[in-house]
C-alpha cells in the first residue's frame, strides 16, 4: 500500500507502511525495533484510520485481543480453522481502490490506494492432508487486566506462522484500531489510550479481523507472521504482553507477562531454484524468496522488498496463483496492483517471506515465477 500527501511536506507522524516491511537495521525483529514500531503505530493511530465504530459494530465490529472454556475445542475445530484463515469465510474480494483520509489534527490529507485482493477456498478439501499435522489446537489462555486473550489455533512452517487468537471483555473492546480499511493494508494495532499492548516474540505480524463473526465484546482475529527463529528447532511462539505505567502518554511499556503457545511440527517446505542458483523456499502458508539471489536484483536492491514485483505460484494444471504483483515505472506494468497475502515482510540477510492468504499443494506446482525468473523443483 503506497501513500501519498496533498501537502508536499510530509510530517514525522506521516507512515509508509513499506518503511515497516523493510529491514533497515540488523536489529529489526529485535525488542526495541518492535517496541518502536508499535509505539510509532500508536501515535499514528485515530487520526488516520479510527473506524467509524457506529457502523464497524452495526456491521459487526473487531481487531486485536482475546468466553468459556467448555467452547473453545469445537471453535477451533479444524475446518472453521481452515476455512477462516485461508478461505473465504469471514471474507470478501476486493477490487484495488484509492481513499483519502484526514489527519484533522496535523490538517494534513493522505491519498491511500489500496491494491486488489482476491480470496478463494483452494485446497481447503485437502487442508488435513496438507499441514494438519502441523496445527496446535491446544488453547493457550492469559488474563490481561480484564481483557482475556484465547489463542485457538497456530501453524508455522519455520519462516512464516499463522495464528488465531480471540480477545474478550466485558462492555466491549477498545484498545484495539481496526476496520475494513486496516484488514485491507497492515493489519489492526493498539490504539494510543490502550493500557497495554501484545506482540509476537518471534518476528512481524499483520492481524486480520474477521467483521463478519466478530461481536462487541470478543474480537476474533487471525494473525499472519513472519518469524524469525534463531534456533534450528521450533519448541512454539510466544506473545509478550506489555503494560503502561501511564495510560495514553507516551511512557515507556514494561513487559510484564508472556503466553506461550506450543508447535506441534513444521508444515513441510520445498525448495526450488533458478538457472543462477537462487532459491525460493515453499510451504502450504508461505514463499520464503533470497532476495541476494533473483535475477535483475543489485546487492543494494536485495534488502528492499519493493523490487520484488511479481511472485507466482504456478500449477501443473495450467492454473496459477498470483501472490502479489506491483507496477514499477519503466521496469514492470500492470493493470492493477495485487496482493493476495496475508502479509509480506523482509527480514534482515536478504529473505523476503510472504504469507499466503490461500492454502498452496506444494505437491501440484510446477514453477515459481519471482519477476521475470523461473525457479523449478530443486
Amino acid at each position: 500500500m503506497k501513500q501519498n500527501t496533498d501537502d508536499g511536506n510530509l510530517t514525522e507522524d506521516t507512515v509508509f507502511w513499506e518503511e515497516f516491511d523493510t529491514p533497515r537495521k540488523a536489529h529489526e525483529f529485535s525488542r526495541e525495533y518492535c517496541k518502536n514500531k508499535n509505539k510509532m503505530l500508536r501515535r499514528y493511530q485515530r487520526s488516520v484510520y479510527a473506524p467509524d465504530r457506529a457502523k464497524v459494530m452495526k456491521a459487526a465490529a473487531v481487531l486485536i485481543l482475546f468466553l468459556a472454556m467448555p467452547a473453545l475445542a469445537a471453535a477451533a475445530s479444524g475446518s472453521e480453522f481452515f476455512a477462516r484463515l485461508w478461505g473465504t469465510a469471514g471474507k470478501k474480494n476486493v477490487e484495488a481502490h484509492t481513499e483519502e483520509v484526514r489527519d484533522e489534527e496535523k490538517g494534513i490529507a493522505y491519498t491511500v490506494t489500496y491494491p486488489r485482493r482476491n480470496y478463494t477456498d483452494d485446497n481447503l478439501d485437502r487442508a488435513e492432508e496438507l499441514i494438519g499435522e502441523a496445527v496446535s489446537y491446544e488453547p493457550a489462555v492469559k488474563e490481561i487486566g480484564d481483557a482475556r486473550l484465547t489463542v485457538l489455533a497456530a501453524v508455522c512452517d519455520g519462516d512464516a506462522a499463522v495464528v488465531e487468537f480471540t480477545l474478550e471483555q466485558e462492555g466491549g473492546i477498545e484498545c484495539f484500531q481496526y476496520s475494513q480499511l486496516t484488514n485491507e493494508s497492515k493489519g489492526a494495532w493498539f490504539s494510543e489510550d490502550s493500557p497495554f499492548y501484545f506482540q509476537i516474540a518471534e518476528g512481524n505480524e499483520s492481524i486480520f479481523v474477521d467483521l463478519d463473526k466478530s461481536t462487541e465484546e470478543k474480537l476474533y482475529c487471525y494473525d499472519y507472521i513472519v518469524t524469525d527463529f534463531t534456533a534450528e528447532e521450533i519448541k512454539g511462539l510466544t506473545f509478550e504482553i506489555y503494560r503502561f505505567s501511564d495510560k495514553g502518554s507516551d511512557s515507556e511499556a514494561e513487559e510484564t507477562d508472556t503466553l506461550f503457545v506450543p508447535v506441534r511440527k513444521r508444515a513441510e517446505k520445498k525448495e526450488y531454484v533458478n538457472q543462477a542458483g537462487g532459491v525460493v523456499s515453499l510451504s502450504p502458508i508461505a514463499m520464503r524468496i533470497d532476495m541476494n539471489a533473483v535475477t535483475g536484483i543489485g546487492e543494494e536492491e536485495a534488502g528492499d522488498p519493493w523490487h520484488v514485483y511479481y511472485a507466482a505460484v504456478n500449477y501443473r494444471d495450467g492454473t496459477e496463483y498470483i501472490v502479489h504483483e506491483h507496477a514499477i515505472e519503466g521496469v514492470h506494468q500492470c493493470d492493477v496492483d495485487t496482493d493476495n497475502t496475508g502479509y509480506a515482510c523482509a527480514r534482515t540477510g536478504g529473505d523476503f517471506v510472504l504469507v499466503f492468504n490461500r492454502l498452496t499443494d506444494i505437491d501440484k506446482v510446477e514453477s515459481v515465477v519471482v519477476n521475470e525468473t523461473v525457479y523449478v523443483p530443486k
